[in-house]
């Protein structure tokens, strides 16, 4: 029989000759209302398949960005290579704002140009509302300070705060990991404690439905056991600052009267007695010992519970706070009384709040409603936590695809500007996550760096990027309190 694998290869190089010149005509037809249009083959391998109008972005972010650093000099940094100060200083000293410059530069050389893997940003905004804490760090050694910290997936896993944590505890003490759950989303990738628990417990969250209409706490979320139910928190070593625990806490509300039973590294075991009330109250064990794991274990419908603390001593204290897939709205969602309760427990001293990529919509959006929303969440949590400084963190670079490149979604430089307005709105404090990256197009050089800081989604930050933000916001954070 005739070998005909070479025909193949030839009707092959034929249809792609034929496609790619049909590609040149154009078309613009409807048939039985499908809209037909040309297709431009190698569109991938191009550089400029798209519109330059499809990419054009907000120029007012850049006034105000620029305008916010001027009129801030108390916060400037004293790590800014002495070229940059001096380039910035004499553009600004003829009139120009540094970003007004480069938006003068070529178009495309600013689409593609490339960013740096980080650089220094100051807090900026209502800086003078952060005293109260920075004044509570001088008193860490005699009693907690805590801090909690509000964002979507960036943080889940204890990303970014994880490494916060240990900056805070290595300088101001405290050791453990504070506030979890009772049950998780993020078991399967957390940095910091190995947690396992049954299948059997009623969840409800201001990130999914609630459809009985529970008090959720102040992570969001309330757990029910619906029989026998356990949970286990294990530390690990990978962070030296909450690899053990000296004392643990659980918080719960609407209790009948029973027992919770605890074992410590699967030994030392107890009880602990719930007092009945509609409140939000708290059980306190000593453990008297460096432990590394916890089982509590629960019965049917005993109370409602929001959560257990794992702490050691004095210092510094640093919740992670995930709500996956949320802008951060919904924290108006907390009732402030449930807030208020908390605050007798947990009465942070600074909130932080690392949300907006989940806000952003199309090149067209208007962030109006976000503004408005936010400011009202951001009152919310002032009124129960009067005591509490709040920091506003802007979204990072997200990139989409432009031909052959990976360029800022306009649509974040857009919501940007929105988030600038919150905190001016809110009169707090405000760091720029975007800027500290490196700025426009800076999303694909933490992607190619080696090691890789990002994942080639080109939105989420790895271990290793994480780590480099969070060091870059606790020195952003004891910059604003010189």
């Amino acid at each position: 029989m005739k070998n005909r694998a070479n025909d193949i290869l030839k009707i092959l190089i034929i249809s792609v000759i034929f496609l790619y010149a049909f590609s040149f005509v154009p078309i613009d037809y409807e048939i039985i209302g499908l809209k037909l249009h040309s297709v431009d083959l190698f569109s991938d391998l191009t550089k400029e398949s798209e519109s330059d109008e499809e990419f054009q972005y907000d120029e007012d972010y850049f006034k105000m960005e620029d305008d916010f650093f001027k009129t801030d000099d108390s916060t400037e940094s004293n790590d800014t290579s002495e070229d940059i100060i001096l380039l910035e200083n004499n553009v600004n000293l003829a009139g120009i704002g540094l970003g007004n410059l480069l938006k003068e530069l070529d178009n495309d050389f600013y689409f593609f140009a490339p960013a740096m893997q980080g650089k220094d940003e100051p807090i900026r905004g209502n800086t003078a509302q952060l005293r109260k804490f920075f004044n509570e760090l001088k008193n860490s050694k005699s009693k907690i300070i805590r801090i909690a910290h509000y964002g979507d997936s960036a943080i889940e896993g204890d990303l970014i705060t994880a490494d916060l944590r240990q900056e805070f505890q290595r300088k101001y003490g405290g050791e453990g990991v504070g506030f979890l759950g009772l049950t998780s989303q993020d078991t399967k990738f957390r940095q910091t404690t190995t947690q396992r628990f049954s299948n059997n417990w009623e969840t409800a969250a201001i990130y999914s439905n609630n459809p009985k209409n529970l008090p959720v706490g102040i992570s969001g979320e309330i757990f029910i056991p619906e029989g026998n139910s356990w949970v286990e928190f294990e530390t690990n070593r990978r962070y030296r600052t909450v690899k053990s625990f000296t004392r643990f806490r659980i918080f719960y509300s609407h209790a009948k009267a029973s027992d919770v039973k605890y074992t410590i590294d699967g030994s030392q075991n107890g009880t602990i007695k719930l007092r009945p009330g509609n409140g939000i109250q708290e059980a306190v064990v000593e453990v008297g010992k460096n432990a590394t794991k916890l089982r509590l274990e629960f019965i049917k419908e005993q109370a409602y519970f929001y959560g257990a603390s794992l702490e050691g001593g004095n210092g510094v204290y640093v919740d992670n706070l995930p709500l996956r897939g949320n802008s951060g709205v919904d924290l108006k969602n907390i009732s402030t009384d449930v807030m208020r309760d908390f605050a007798k427990y947990l009465d942070y001293n600074l909130i932080i709040l690392e949300f907006g990529l989940n806000a952003a919509g199309s090149i067209t959006s208007r962030y109006d409603w976000y503004e408005r929303e936010m400011v009202a969440v951001i009152k919310h949590l002032q009124s129960a936590f009067p005591n509490a400084g709040i920091l506003l963190i802007s979204a990072h670079d997200k990139s989409v695809r432009k031909g052959s490149q990976f360029v800022t979604d306009p649509a974040v430089v857009t919501l940007l500007k929105s988030q600038m307005n919150i905190a001016k709105s809110a009169d707090i404090a405000f760091w720029n996550m975007f800027e500290a990256m490196g700025g426009l197009n800076s999303m694909p050089t933490w992607v190619d760096a080696n090691p890789p800081l990002a994942f080639k989604d080109y939105i989420h930050f790895n271990g290793q990027g994480a780590e480099k933000i969070a060091g870059m916001l606790f020195d952003s954070i004891m910059g604003a309190g010189k």
